[in-house]
């Protein structure tokens, strides 16, 4: 069985393969439409979404466990496409001279720690106008990164992709320095003042509910 969407020109178009989210097959098309043949593209994290990338002809990189990389050229295999342009290891590569980075994506269920490590070189190795990819945008690291960026001017949120992917695009050079501490900022749990609730309508709550003092 495929899956058919409407793309914002109002073709259809029939995805081969059903993911197992309607929200994977939405950012896979998206990922089609932006990707191009010679493009250089990394993932942090477990993902098939690199397959989009490989068979749009980029230049893919996943930083991931040997078990996720493995997982990644199954998938490859299985869909008929070439992962003679893969690439991955557990850290990503800084080579010189190397092309900038197109597109990034940071996947669903990748950590704080891991997305905090490799963020640095993603975000400095990106080209003006890349494309970052946040899935899982909602929860997890992957809203903590959200925040992050929406507190920092060199990134523009472009869109969001089934409200569960975020889309932002590099608009300037990025204060590596800056945008570090935003992250960090970002992972660490905020300690609400003593007496304010999260609530909007709590303060009137409390003021009806408060008891009175006696007269």
């Amino acid at each position: 069985m495929t899956a058919t969407l409407t793309l914002p020109a109002g073709k259809m178009r029939k995805l081969g393969t059903r993911r197992a989210r309607i929200q994977d097959d939405v950012t896979a098309d998206y990922l089609a439409m932006v990707v191009k043949p010679g493009d250089r593209t990394i993932q942090i994290g477990a993902s098939d979404l690199g397959a989009v990338c490989l068979q749009r002809g980029a230049r893919h990189e996943i930083v991931a466990p040997v078990a996720a990389i493995e997982s990644l050229q199954a998938v490859c295999e299985r869909r008929g496409i070439s992962a003679d342009a893969l690439r991955g290891g557990l850290a990503a590569r800084t080579d010189a001279g190397e092309r900038p980075i197109d597109v990034a994506i940071f996947g669903a269920e990748t950590g704080f720690p891991a997305m905090a490590a490799n963020w640095r070189h993603v975000s400095s190795s990106m080209r003006q106008g890349g494309v970052l990819v946040l899935v899982g945008a909602e929860r997890g690291a992957g809203a903590r990164l959200a925040d992050a960026l929406a507190m920092d001017e060199a990134w523009v949120l472009q869109e969001r992709r089934c409200g569960d992917a975020a889309v932002f695009r590099k608009a300037m050079p990025v204060d590596t320095a800056r945008t570090m501490k935003s992250l960090s900022e970002a992972g660490r749990p905020r300690r609400r003042a003593r007496g304010v609730s999260r609530f909007p309508l709590a303060g009137l709550f409390d003021r009806i509910l408060r008891p009175r003092p006696a007269r």
